[in-house]
C-alpha cells in the first residue's frame, strides 16, 4: 500500500501539533524541499481562522448552501464544514452541495477510503494521519468525530464525488455560496492564480450571494473578484503571515 513519501510528500507536524503535507520536490531548483500546504504555525488553527468564519455566515444566512472547495489535501476544509453544520445543528440533507477538486489522484482515493473505513485499503501511517487531523477539527466541541465522517460520507458516496484537476475547461456543477480557495501557491500552481482563471471560475461558480476566502492576497485575485462584482475585505493573516483575502457578494 502506497504512504506519503510513495505520492511525493512528507508529513509535518506543526505549531499546533496538527498534521500537514509538505512536496517532498521543490519548483525551485534552490530549495531542498517543496511547499507546504499550511503554515508551520498550526495547519488546523489556520483552516479554522482562515475558512471556519465564513462557513458558519454561509451556515448561518443561506438555507441549504452549496460549498466549492479548490485543494482538498487532507480535508480540513470538508471536515470544518461538517463541523459548523453540526455545531448548528444541521444535517448532511441541510447542505446542498460539497464539491472538492483535487489534482492529486491518491489524495483523493486516501480521503475517500478514510472517510469510509477501508481501513484495509490504506496503511496504517495514512489513516493515523487523517486520524489525528480529525481529532483537531472536532477538538473542543462536544462532537463525536465519527459523527463528522458520517456527514461527509453522504456527500461522498463515491470516489468520483471527489473532483480531479481543476482546468479552464471544467463545467462545474452548481453555482456555489461559498468558495474556499486552498490551492498551492502561484510559485507551484501558476494557473489557478491566474486573472482570467479566476474571473472566469467566479462568473460562473458565484451564486448571488457568495462568499470567497483564501490564504491568499494577490493582485490578480483581488482584480477578478473586484470585476464580478464581490467587495475585496483584506483580512489579517495566520500568525504573521502576509494577508489573507475575503470576498462578499451580497450576504444576507
Amino acid at each position: 500500500m502506497k504512504s506519503w513519501s510513495d505520492i511525493g510528500f512528507e508529513i509535518e507536524i506543526t505549531g499546533d501539533q496538527s498534521p500537514s503535507l509538505r512536496l517532498l520536490q521543490a519548483v525551485d531548483p534552490l530549495k531542498d524541499r517543496g511547499e507546504s500546504m499550511h503554515h508551520s504555525g498550526g495547519a488546523c488553527a489556520e483552516t479554522l481562522l482562515i475558512y471556519g468564519e465564513p462557513i458558519r455566515k454561509i451556515l448561518e444566512n443561506i438555507e441549504r448552501p452549496h460549498f466549492l472547495i479548490v485543494g482538498l489535501g487532507l480535508g480540513y476544509i470538508e471536515l470544518v464544514i461538517a463541523r459548523e453544520a453540526l455545531l448548528q445543528g444541521k444535517s448532511a440533507g441541510q447542505v446542498g452541495l460539497i464539491t472538492s477538486y483535487e489534482s492529486v489522484p491518491e489524495l483523493r482515493e486516501f480521503f475517500f477510503k478514510w472517510l469510509h473505513e477501508d481501513v484495509a485499503g490504506l496503511s496504517e501511517e495514512v489513516s493515523q494521519v487523517y486520524d489525528l487531523v480529525l481529532a483537531h477539527v472536532s477538538k473542543g466541541t462536544n462532537l463525536l468525530p465519527q459523527d463528522l465522517k458520517t456527514f461527509l460520507r453522504t456527500h461522498f458516496k463515491s470516489l468520483n464525488d471527489i473532483r480531479q484537476e481543476l482546468s479552464s475547461s471544467v463545467s462545474l456543477e452548481s453555482k456555489y455560496h461559498g468558495i474556499l480557495y486552498d490551492a498551492f501557491s502561484s510559485k507551484t500552481s501558476p494557473f489557478l492564480w491566474e486573472e482570467e482563471f479566476l474571473a472566469k471560475l467566479l462568473r460562473e461558480g458565484a451564486e448571488e450571494h457568495c462568499l470567497v476566502s483564501t490564504y491568499a492576497c494577490k493582485g490578480s485575485l483581488k482584480r477578478a473578484l473586484k470585476s464580478e462584482g464581490f467587495e475585496v475585505v483584506v483580512r489579517e493573516g495566520f500568525q504573521g503571515k502576509r494577508n489573507s483575502t475575503l470576498g462578499v457578494k451580497k450576504l444576507p
